[in-house]
């Protein structure tokens, strides 16, 4: 009876053990997740696999077929997921199926794996040195140069990826400094009871070379020489990788081409100088832009575009644009722009416009002109100074604490904005990282004319950092009006508004702060509002986020209640398009409660 018993039991464990590591072939993947893996992320793991869990709204609006398990991709992705692990530096990393939950019904599986990383290798020294072949160079000036940039620092984790990249950029940093043929390799040496390896990188520079001729082709309408006074190089100067890419930018900057191809001609017998071909596809010159949309604050909008290169020259393009919506009824606006005006980084734009706006707080006419001057100081800071002068027609105006204004008088503005703008933030639809700041300054009338003395400076910072797979995003914007005139009239499209889909959620747009008698907002001449966001991918295109606003706006300049600030949570969703999400969000007023919930339908991110 014991030895029943006994084997009774064994057979149930067995039973037990075969349900978690083995289950029914061709079942569905459901669910896949890991245990043990510190280091690195489970979608970085699931990339890697061949069998891959597909969402419910992956398999309903996707066209993707969903993995099956079976016993051949189970050991093809153990051996992957090792392969990966130690191209990460986790030489002895050891992984297993740890168990099987097996629905028979659903015919469908989640799987556990369970990992032990075990210890990194990590780089103990970087050395570089020369072959017998090199040409006599300072490599040791060079590699200092580079050095802070490489990925592969002592006491950093090693990983192939990693190495490849400095490798790369070792090589490049050669070829930019004439040496066209410069190849690159390297010497790994382990110390396992450490954990630790050295990198010695070998480089052959080759021959120092020159820039031989320019061929052109390709291009109908752009003229020869003014392609060529494009380039950052020339027949006879030392070659350089960093002058070709550099022109290559420059050249793409002017929305001439859809197709740029810059290339050295290099041959196996190293010959310099390096002739360089470069091939373009010219952009049509006439193109269209047209769209459609519909959001909870505009309501129904459309716009179409109508762009012309080369206009009256090779570089300068004319754009004009045409809007509506619900708060904008009509917009047109004609841009002729002139890059590259007096100093390569430097762009001139020249734009009349005419627009009715039908805004919460105000309706008006407006027509003008703009003079901009943009300034490219490096690649993520930039500085602007626009000139206007407008013709502004106001209707249904009231007096107000602001000052006054009669109905139907135009009045007149002039002056000048000054702007700074730095950007780091990627990606530019819906940023996961970076910083992006705007400084900004207006001032209206004095000694530039117009009817009102008036100056306007602002600030919006918004910061953008990534968690795993999260994103936190975070903004503040502040600004002031102070006014030069006895009644201290702040013209209403130029006053500070809050509420809205960007701004403030819990409040509909521009409904937060001072109001007017009857009921419509005033603006004020203060303004303080902020959010933090967390934004939380699902699957597939899809996202949901939870947010905390905050803010107000005061009718005395430069006066910031923080006692009074109004503060709104919520949560929405987004939907991934090529144009940016499309967003749903509910915005909850939050010790308040005579107010109920805001809802908002739009296009990209609240910030």
């Amino acid at each position: 009876m014991q030895r029943r018993l006994i084997l009774a039991a064994i057979f149930t464990l067995l039973l037990f053990f075969n349900s978690h590591v083995f289950a029914q072939e061709n079942y569905e993947i459901r669910h896949i997740n890991f245990v043990g893996n510190d280091s690195i992320d489970d979608d970085l793991l699931l990339d890697a696999m061949v069998m891959h869990p597909l969402s419910y709204i992956e398999k309903t609006f996707s066209k993707k077929e969903p993995a099956l398990y079976n016993r051949e991709m189970l050991e093809t992705d153990l051996e992957r997921l090792t392969r990966y692990y130690q191209r990460e530096g986790f030489i002895d990393v050891s992984i297993e199926l740890a168990a099987i939950k097996q629905n028979d019904q659903k015919k469908k599986v989640d799987l556990r794996f369970r990992i032990e990383q075990g210890m990194p290798f990590t780089i103990d020294s970087i050395s570089i040195s020369q072959t017998a072949s090199s040409t006599a160079v300072n490599i040791d000036s060079v590699f200092r140069s580079v050095k802070a940039k490489l990925q592969l620092q002592p006491n950093s984790r090693f990983s192939d990826d990693a190495l490849i990249s400095d490798l790369n950029l070792l090589k490049n940093a050669f070829s930019g400094n004439g040496y066209a043929y410069t190849t690159a390799d390297y010497q790994l040496s382990l110390n396992k009871d450490a954990q630790k390896v050295s990198i010695h990188y070998l480089i052959n520079t080759g021959p120092l070379c020159h820039f031989g001729p320019t061929q052109l082709d390709g291009n109908k309408h752009t003229d020869d020489k003014f392609i060529r006074k494009q380039l950052l190089f020339s027949e006879g100067d030392i070659y350089s990788t960093s002058r070709i890419d550099e022109s290559r930018q420059k050249l793409y900057k002017l929305q001439l081409f859809s197709i740029l191809s810059i290339q050295p001609e290099l041959t196996q017998q190293h010959d310099t100088p390096v002739p360089v071909k470069i091939y373009i596809k010219e952009a049509p010159r006439l193109s269209s832009k047209y769209g459609a949309g519909y959001g909870t604050e505009d309501k129904f909008r459309a716009f179409a575009e109508l762009t012309y290169k080369g206009f009256p020259g090779d570089a300068s393009r004319l754009k004009m644009q045409l809007k509506h919506s619900a708060l904008r009824p009509y917009q047109v606006s004609l841009n002729w722009i002139q890059p590259q005006f007096l100093y390569p980084r430097l762009s001139l734009t020249v734009n009349p416009f005419i627009s009715r706006n039908n805004e919460p707080g105000y309706k008006i006419q407006d027509m003008g002109l703009n003079v901009k001057l943009a300034n490219e100081l490096s690649d993520q800071l930039s500085a602007q100074t626009n000139y206007y002068l407008e013709r502004v027609k106001t209707y249904d105006a009231e007096v107000d604490s602001l000052g006054s204004s009669t109905n139907d008088i135009p009045y007149q503005k002039s002056g000048f904005i000054f702007s700074v703008f730095y950007d780091s933030s990627e990606p530019k639809f819906s940023p996961t990282h970076g910083l992006n700041i705007t400084l900004a300054c207006k001032l209206n009338g004095y000694a530039f004319g117009g009817d009102y003395n008036y100056s306007r400076i602002w600030t919006d910072i918004r910061h953008y950092r990534k968690m795993g797979t999260l994103v936190l995003a975070s903004r503040l914007r502040v600004g002031g009006i102070h006014s030069g005139d006895a009644d201290h009239f702040i013209p209403v499209e130029d006053r500070f508004f809050a509420g809205g889909s960007n701004s403030i959620r819990g409040w509909q747009y521009s409904e937060l702060g001072p109001l007017r008698d009857n009921g419509k907002p005033l603006g004020g001449s203060s303004v303080l509002e902020g959010a933090v966001e967390l934004r939380i991918p699902l699957a597939w295109k899809l996202s949901v986020v939870s947010f905390l606003d905050f803010g107000n706006v005061w009718v005395d300049e430069f006066q910031y209640q923080l006692n009074e600030l109004a503060y709104a949570g919520g949560g929405g969703l987004r939907f991934d398009t090529p144009i940016g999400p499309i967003r749903f969000d509910v915005g909850v007023p939050l010790w308040n409660e005579k107010r109920s919930a805001a809802f908002f339908i739009s296009v990209g991110q609240a910030f």
